[in-house]
């Protein structure tokens, strides 16, 4: 067979060189005037020699100014170099932090440094607000996650670049020990964003006529549209290369290891110690994948074109007259390839119901809402104590009538990312709901019989409502009692809510496994647990360097599917928006890819990760601003061949990896 390492020089090989960058920030490991960060500990080496007390836990250590804080306003990036003299690899995660910042998420990066050599961790410096050009990027953009010039915008996870106090590193290893050597704290890339009339005169419009971005060049660009014919020819050749990997069942399980028994529809098992997906034929299956397979993605508002979707646009030129069904089996084709058996979250019929591939299904239906008047799932938490919320979710899974028995599908996500970030916030939107909201009126009920009278409950819980239809959250006093029974009517909220979903399962897809709710606020330790008691996988959106960072409740055992992670780029291929995590470049986002699902697959409780997204968002974003560069294959289809390199190779020896790490594998 081939090896994967032929893959990169053959997907360059496949494409033109095609002149010089135009458009193009400096690297920041060239930046020549780079900015020496001093530390408290001095300006020599940092040794980090100490031992591994806990596997599970990281070995820590935070770097400080020498005094006040570091001001990196006119760059975009602190690096810092890490030389590995541990007898295994180092996952070395870095955290920055600032003065006067109240954002509950910090800047973050990270770099995986194998033995006996040196790497050096980036972490990119998000700003929010930029003074009055922030005004002026949106007037001509509306508001977009990247901007020329490296600006990156997202409200919830933001530094200030003048007052930077610190630097948490973490370091993750099977070794024994960590033994580091740091030196060369910096900050590095200028951060320089286009003048106003520049902005007017090379972004109106910002791309070419394929959704490129006009002001660069590279490599793999499209330029007309003969080049498209040529690249899917030159693609085919190179896929006819390779086989499909070895000791695979037809629906990618692994033929090598232990059999269960064939159900013909998906299941999960646990076998010594580790969790596993089982395939139809009673293989073990480990689901890596990636979402979004959905010829519908890809719309966006592009100044001086209007509303289009270029990606689509771009498809029907690539692939001909009958694009949507020629492209969807070509992707199918290129993911055996690649080594990906999963189609995640967000694809459409039209690629899954091919029965190429196994996949997901997204069940999202409108319902009756606490709080927010929006009943759109994922923006806000359903009222699960209104009497026709049982009805509508049931309603919901039947109409997926096709996929409750189709072999090919592993399970349903019913909803999605739901916005519950601490284990009381069920209970807190119900007291911030209107009157008629029925998990008020619920909470309420309880009370009463809890407490009879208003007098009873304000003395509990140190307040001062006048009625029963007055009662809202309390702020700024401690109250046991309160918080007790604020978790209390938590806990029922999500057991109503798990179970009725468990039970719409249950009755419209019995063959399916319920995949749970893809939680992000993986801290919310309750809503983790009593998902589990009702979830066949519990399935959490889980966007971090390393999926070691993630620590279960305690005396959690159940399987885990991570339902969406990524590391973008700044500024590859003309993109401007780098994403959750952020590499330096391709090749450092591919070997992040590689070491994060490499991780995954040693851990016994998960059994799935999928990438967020197989294509690249468009250059001016989608409906709600997002422009990241996080795709397996750009905006014309054309693949990052590094991507695809890291998947092969992990695919490759993904089952074998699982088979031998942790607990022993029965027969």
């Amino acid at each position: 067979m081939i090896s994967a390492q032929t893959i990169a020089l053959g997907m360059v090989a496949c494409a033109c060189a095609l002149g010089v960058q135009a458009e193009q920030m400096l690297h920041p490991l060239l930046d020549k005037r780079a900015l020496r960060l001093s530390v408290r500990e001095g300006e020599s080496n940092l040794e980090i020699s100490q031992p591994v007390h806990k596997p599970d836990r990281p070995v820590v250590k935070k770097l400080v100014p020498e005094k006040g804080s570091w001001d990196c306003s006119s760059k975009l990036w602190i690096l810092l170099d890490v030389e590995n003299g541990s007898e295994l690899p180092v996952f070395v995660r870095g955290e920055i932090s600032s003065i006067n910042v109240s954002s509950w998420a910090k800047n973050r990066g990270g770099v995986l440094v194998p033995p006996n050599e040196s790497r050096t961790l980036p972490v990119l410096i998000v700003r929010g607000e930029v003074d009055d050009r922030t005004a002026e990027l949106e007037r001509l953009f509306k508001r977009m996650r990247g901007y020329p010039g490296g600006h990156q915008q997202a409200g919830w996870k933001i530094s200030d670049p003048s007052a930077i106090d610190a630097v948490n590193l973490e370091f993750f290893t099977d070794a024994a020990s960590v033994n580091c050597s740091l030196s060369n704290l910096r900050a590095a890339g200028d951060f320089e964003l286009p003048s106003e009339k520049e902005l007017n005169a090379k972004y109106v419009p910002a791309t070419d006529a394929y959704g490129q971005n006009r002001n660069r060049d590279w490599k793999f660009k499209i330029k007309s549209d003969a080049d498209f014919a040529e690249r899917l020819a030159s693609e085919e050749a190179w896929l006819d290369r390779f086989p499909t990997l070895e000791n695979r069942s037809v629906y990618g399980g692994w033929t090598a290891g232990f059999r269960a028994k064939a159900t013909g529809h998906f299941q999960t098992l646990e076998n010594a110690g580790k969790w596993w997906l089982i395939d139809p034929e009673g293989w073990p299956f480990w689901s890596i994948g990636a979402t979004g397979f959905n010829h519908k993605l890809g719309k966006t508002v592009t100044p001086g074109i209007g509303n289009w979707n270029p990606r689509s646009a771009n498809l029907i030129r690539k692939y001909g007259k009958d694009w949507e069904q020629a492209s969807g089996e070509f992707t199918h084709r290129r993911l055996q390839v690649w080594g990906m058996n999963t189609l995640g979250n967000w694809s459409s019929p039209s690629f899954y119901l091919m029965k190429k591939t196994p996949y997901t299904v997204a069940c999202h239906y409108r319902r009756p809402s606490m709080h927010e008047p929006d009943g759109n799932a994922h923006r806000s938490l359903p009222d699960v104590f209104h009497p026709d919320y049982r009805a509508l979710t049931f309603d919901a899974v039947a109409r997926f009538e096709q996929e409750a028995n189709d072999p090919w599908c592993i399970g349903y996500f019913i909803e999605n990312e739901l916005p519950f970030s601490h284990a009381k916030t069920p209970a807190h939107k119900a007291l911030l709901s209107e009157a008629s909201c029925a998990s008020r009126q619920e909470f309420i009920r309880r009370l009463m019989v809890k407490y009879e009278t208003v007098e009873k409950l304000n003395a509990a819980w140190k307040s001062d409502f006048t009625e029963w239809t007055a009662l809202a959250p309390v702020s700024g006093k401690w109250a046991e009692a309160r918080e007790t029974d604020l978790l209390a009517f938590s806990e029922a909220w999500y057991h109503r809510y798990y179970e009725t979903c468990r039970d719409a399962m249950r009755e419209h897809a019995p063959n399916k496994l319920y995949l749970g709710s893809r939680i992000n606020h993986t801290a919310n330790r309750t809503a983790l647990k009593i998902c589990s008691a009702y979830a066949d996988v519990v399935s959490i959106n889980f966007y971090d360097y390393t999926p070691d960072r993630f620590v279960p409740p305690d005396g959690f055992n159940a399987p885990i599917m991570i339902g969406e992670f990524h590391f973008g780029t700044l500024n590859e291929r003309g993109m401007w928006g780098c994403g959750l995590c952020c590499g330096m470049d391709i090749q450092h986002a591919s070997d992040l890819f590689s070491n994060y699902v490499t991780e995954a697959v040693k851990n016994p409780l998960i059994v799935g990760a999928h990438w967020f997204k197989f294509s690249d968002q468009p250059l001016t974003g989608r409906g709600d601003g997002e422009n990241y560069r996080i795709g397996f294959v750009d905006i014309a289809d054309t693949p990052y061949p590094e991507m695809v390199k890291a998947c092969r190779e992990v695919a490759e020896r993904m089952y074998p990896l699982r088979a031998e790490s942790g607990p022993g594998m029965e027969k």
